[in-house]
This record gives structure tokens, C-alpha cells and sequence, in this order.
């Protein structure tokens, strides 16, 4: 039976699939080049899943400059860019357009439809510098309904001056699937009150009491305050179905080229495990191996399959402190993928592992501080040094500063540096620097210039924050994951070093 939650697709749901020699995708080389966007960072990554991604460095003006390798046709990803619709011959260049910018040249036509459609959303939906404001989450689920059939009839129309069938399928595919993902975040948020939104997120990122027995019960009343209103069962059950039924968890094209795809099928695997196996997170097994278990049931796609394998097994080994663990982990994966993208990167995570483990020297960085200046960690040499990754917008990270706070203060004068590393983008810099004036922020506050995808967070294998760092006097890695400032632990421990 079709669905029928929004109107009836006016592009063909099919899977996208060349059965013909004839059909398969060509290879050539691309040409993209431009001026980077103010606030972003100074290179971009080209990306899609199962190729070794692109790097594009900028110089100090902003401006690239790169020729791509043979590829194939497709929606790329291009950092702060956004995604990128290329095929063999194109030849692009992003130009400034006021505050945004806009795209010139062989196949600028496609690529400049892309945002069109996604500007338009805005005509529909409230918004403000990207996030959908709370009055969006107050609408009738017939409202709802009828804004997003409006936005995916003017996207449709928009695509419609495209020639390109296979870019028309593809985007029209793209939207539908971001309205599923919209939909599921509409049901979230329905109902929310900002004012006791922003109460909620305050009791998160306060200080906690290791010992406070009553965290649970109150978090969980003032989360169930802030609705003024909720949708009834029928309701969510009629949003679930058309969010998660009725299309294909195996389609390898859209999963290399449509990011809100991937985005569904991500939700799709998480709904699945808190629907069919709560058992197994109430007894504390690892979400991680969980949705392991869950895609090799449901996804028969040997590309998806491995992909979601490759991402699984990365965050494990990152994540584990369990040796034994790792190691099985590790040699089980090595020993079935076939992708060399996802070989390389796993013996990377690997191989950082052991060279930047406990009593292993640390790696350098050079980061900018709050004044501007560059500060490298080997020029803090001859003393502790005590890193806390952080970021604005990571509220267990700022529940631990009060904590720091005071630990900064006990061992003021002692051989110890503390330093604060914020992984916020550069387009939020200013954030940044607002935040530790207004906090009155201590110790050395330093920002990456390429948030999580910089060397010295890639060697430690970070990829969840808080994240704390001890280094010793000489230089080397004392723990390269430390306890937090909340826990009494790691006051025993500098008082035993210092």
C-alpha cells in the first residue's frame, strides 16, 4: 500500500541502479576552485563514502585551487561547501555572493539548484542562521504535513530546471529523504517550550555531585516539563511509519550520494535498537556493538554493510580501554574488509593507538589562543601539562568547568599547566572567544584552526568530548585518557606526581 503521509512523490521511487555496461558511471577529472566562505576553516575535505576523500588546502586569502583525480558522477561533499553535484569535465568556481556564495562555470547550473532548494525551506519553515525556531515545533501535525508537501512540490520545481535527469532524481530523492529526517525532528521537539528548554539544558551542563542519587528523577521531570503539549500515540505511530517504512535500507547510490539518506538509515538503525533491544542497553552493552549486531541482520548491501562496519569498529577501537578488546576488534575487521579507504583508516586508528598510548611521547600542536597567538605544547615543556578538548556547544563539557575552575586554582604555582583545547568550528571563533571572556576562563585557552580534523586530535583518536589529556614534564604521554576534574581520582593523582 503506498504511502500516503505526505503527497504522493512526483518523481519515480526507484532504486537508482546502472544494470548496463553501457550505464555505468564514467570517470574523468574535476576541476573545482574559489574563495572559501568567510569564518571557515582553512581547507576543505571533498567526501563520499568508500573513496579516500580530497583534501583542499586554501592559501591565506581563502582562495583553492584542485584538480580531482579520475571520479565518478555524484553528490559530493565539500566541507563548509556543502554538497556538490560533479561529473567528468566539470569545472567549478565558488565566488563570493554578499554574506553566501554562489557557484560559476561548467556545472554551476546543478550546484547552484542545490541551494536554491534548500533555501527555500526557509519560506516554509522558521529559521535562523540554520536551526528551525520553536514556533515550527508548535504546528498541527496536519500543518506539518502541509508545509513540508509545499517545500518538496517548490524544490521539485526548482530541480525541474535542471536537463540532468540522473541530478533531478537524485535531489528530488534527497529532499524526500530530508523530510523524513525533519519529520523525526519535529516529533522530538513537538510541543517544547524554549523558556523551559533553556532550563532543562542549564541543569545538564551544571555541576553534579558524583554521589547525587536524585540527578535522574529531577533531569527527567524538568525534560517531561517542557512540553505544553504532546502528540498521541496514533500520531507518533503514523510519523515512525513514514520516517523509518516503505524505502530500502540497501540502496548503494543513494547511500554514496544523498547525505540525508544516510541520515534516515542512521535513525532507522538507532529506532531499531531502542525498539528491539533494550534488554541489551540495560545491561550496559555498548550502543556501538549493539547497531553492530543490528546491521549485519538488516543490511544485506555488501558496500553499506562494510561502511557501517568500517564507522562501528573505528569508534570501538577509539572509544575502548580494553586491550584485548582492540586488538580482537581490530584483527576481526582486518580480516573481512575489502575496501582500502576503510583499511587504511582503520590501521590508522590502530596504529595511533600505540604510538600515542600511555609513556609514548605526545605530538605537538600549534594552536592560537584567545589573544591570538600561537602556543605550541612543546613550548610548555618542564612541567604537567592537564589538556581539556572541549567546545561551546557541549554541555558535559561545560558541566566539568566549574570543576577545572577550582583545580586550576588548587594547584596555581605548582609544576603544572592547564590548558583548555576547543574543538568549536572557526565559523563559531568569536563564540569561543565570548565564552571564556564571559566565563572568565583560566589556564592556556587555545581553538583548533580545523575543529576535530586536525593531527593532534586525530593521533589521540578523539571523537566524543569531554576529553582530557596528561602530559608529563618530559614530555610524554602520562595518560591519554585522563580522569575528569570532577572526579576525585585525579586530584589523588597530580598530588602523587606533584
Amino acid at each position: 500500500m503506498p504511502n500516503t503521509f505526505f503527497m504522493k512523490p512526483w518523481f519515480r521511487n526507484t532504486v537508482l541502479y546502472f544494470a548496463t555496461a553501457a550505464a555505468l558511471p564514467a570517470f574523468s577529472q574535476v576541476k573545482i576552485s574559489g574563495k572559501l566562505p568567510p569564518a571557515t576553516a582553512s581547507s576543505l575535505l571533498l567526501t563520499m563514502p568508500g573513496q579516500e576523500p580530497l583534501k583542499v588546502p586554501a592559501d591565506n586569502n581563502g582562495r583553492f585551487a584542485v584538480t580531482t583525480g579520475q571520479i565518478p558522477r555524484g553528490i559530493y561533499q565539500l566541507g563548509a561547501i556543502g554538497p556538490v553535484y560533479l561529473e567528468p569535465g566539470y569545472a567549478l568556481e565558488i565566488v563570493p555572493d554578499g554574506d553566501d556564495f554562489r557557484f560559476k562555470g561548467k556545472g554551476s547550473t546543478e550546484n547552484n539548484l542545490i541551494r536554491a532548494a534548500a533555501s527555500e525551506l526557509k519560506k516554509y519553515v522558521p529559521m535562523y542562521k540554520g536551526d528551525y525556531l520553536y514556533s515550527f515545533y508548535q504546528v498541527s501535525l496536519p500543518e506539518f504535513r502541509q508545509k513540508m508537501a509545499a517545500w518538496q512540490q517548490a524544490a521539485a520545481n526548482i530541480l525541474s530546471k535542471s536537463d540532468n535527469a540522473y541530478f533531478r532524481e537524485l535531489e528530488n530523492t534527497a529532499v524526500m529523504f530530508r523530510v523524513k529526517n525533519i519529520a523525526q525532528d519535529w516529533w522530538l521537539n513537538y510541543g517544547v517550550d524554549s523558556v523551559k528548554r533553556i532550563a532543562f539544558q542549564k541543569m545538564l551542563e551544571a555541576p553534579k555531585e558524583l554521589n547525587d542519587t536524585t540527578l535522574h528523577v529531577r533531569l527527567r521531570k524538568a525534560f517531561n516539563d517542557m512540553r505544553t503539549k504532546t502528540l498521541t500515540r496514533q500520531e507518533r505511530s503514523e510519523i515512525d511509519s513514514f520516517s523509518f517504512h516503505g524505502w530500502s535500507m540497501n540502496n548503494d547510490d543513494w547511500f554514496r550520494n544523498l547525505a540525508s539518506y544516510r541520515e534516515a538509515l542512521d535513525s532507522r538503525i538507532t529506532n531499531i535498537m531502542y525498539a528491539g533491544y533494550q534488554q541489551e542497553m540495560n545491561a550496559g552493552q555498548p550502543q556501538e556493538m549493539i547497531k553492530l549486531t543490528i546491521i549485519t541482520k538488516e543490511i544485506t548491501s555488501p558496500f553499506i554493510r562494510e561502511y557501517y562496519q568500517y564507522q562501528q569498529t573505528a569508534n570501538i577501537l577509539k572509544m575502548s580501554d580494553d586491550p584485548e578488546e582492540v586488538d580482537s576488534l581490530y584483527k576481526n575487521f582486518m580480516a573481512k574488509v575489502t575496501n582500502d579507504v576503510y583499511r587504511k583508516s582503520i590501521n590508522e586508528v590502530y596504529d595511533n593507538l600505540k604510538k600515542f598510548g600511555d609513556n609514548q611521547p605526545a605530538p605537538d600542536f600549534e594552536f592560537e589562543n584567545v589573544h591570538g597567538a600561537k602556543v605550541k605544547l612543546s613550548s610548555l615543556k618542564g612541567k604537567y601539562v592537564y589538556i581539556d578538548v572541549w567546545a561551546t556547544w557541549c554541555g558535559p563539557c561545560k558541566r566539568e568547568i566549574p570543576f577545572l575552575t577550582n583545580m586550576e586554582a588548587s594547584y596555581a604555582g605548582k609544576n603544572i599547566h592547564f590548558v583548555s583545547l576547543s574543538v568549536d568550528r572557526q565559523a563559531d571563533k568569536e563564540k569561543w572567544q565570548a565564552f571564556v571572556k564571559d566565563n572568565q576562563l583560566k589556564g592556556e585557552q587555545l581553538i583548533t584552526d580545523n575543529d576535530f580534523n586536525v593531527d593532534f586530535i586525530k593521533k589521540f583518536n578523539i571523537n566524543a568530548i569531554p576529553r582530557f589529556i596528561l602530559i608529563g614534564p618530559d614530555g610524554k604521554i602520562v595518560s591519554a585518557n585522563a580522569k575528569r576534574p570532577s572526579d576525585p581520582e585525579l586530584q589523588q593523582q597530580l598530588n602523587g606526581l606533584l
